[in-house]
């Protein structure tokens, strides 16, 4: 795992050179890049500037990683910040198809809400995210994979529903820890004062995954930790 430390806008600059060039390396050998995201303030700055950069947007699927149970024109939608912050000119220029767009589409009529479906679509595309874009919590928590809770804990291959989060709201979908583990690239963020303790979890050695979930960027093949924290 590499660590880049320094300014956040530096770091959302160097972030996103290494997601872009993840993506033009990844596309040497294969037809097409799956980019698993999540929505929020520490990530949006690196999805500013992919969203200005050229990239081969036709050959870009976006997952999220996860994904409060609400419809996607919620605010509470980590979809809604996503598309914004990172699809909104890709999308309205057309350098990007809506189909590589994947939301995930809330079923309340479904017990499963909606995750088989979007499993379905994922393994559509090779089961697995290529890159991921991840930022930490305060409790060192990564997509809705929370410390010492079933969701860090569920063996599932894909997409998990998780109830009881610690964090509202209490019904969420996440990536599963093993999906997590499956990605090749991944960043993770830690920006700002309030995520000094989450860092501190993350380095200490006598915690694993199940303790810090943000460790899983320790178990790819390339992993970066940001922090503009010293």
């Amino acid at each position: 795992m590499e660590t880049l430390t320094g300014k956040r806008e530096e770091l959302d600059e160097r972030g996103a050179r290494v997601v872009a060039d993840a993506i033009a390396g990844l596309l040497e050998a294969q037809p097409f890049v799956v980019l698993g995201v999540v929505g929020g303030r520490s990530v949006s700055g690196i999805y500013h500037r992919l969203a200005a950069l050229d990239l081969s947007w036709p050959r870009i699927h976006v997952f999220l990683a996860d994904e409060r149970l609400v419809p996607i024109t919620s605010d509470e939608s980590n979809w809604k910040l996503v598309r914004a912050d990172l699809l909104v000119r890709p999308l309205e220029t057309g350098a990007m198809p809506a189909a590589n767009a994947h939301a995930f589409e809330f079923d309340a009529s479904k017990p499963d809400a909606g995750v088989s479906r979007y499993t379905k679509a994922l393994a559509a595309v090779g089961g697995r995210f290529d890159i991921a874009v991840l930022s930490a919590g305060e409790d060192g928590h990564c997509a809705s994979l929370f410390p010492n809770h079933p969701s860090v804990a569920d063996e599932g291959e894909h997409f998990i529903v998780v109830e009881g989060s610690p964090k509202p709201p209490p019904r969420r979908i996440s990536a599963s820890r093993r999906l997590l583990e499956r990605t090749r690239v991944g960043l993770m963020c830690f920006y700002g004062e309030d995520k000094r303790a989450a860092l501190g979890r993350f380095r200490d050695p006598a915690l694993d995954v199940q303790g810090c979930p943000s460790k899983v960027v320790t178990k790819l093949e390339r992993g970066y930790l940001l922090t503009d924290l010293v």
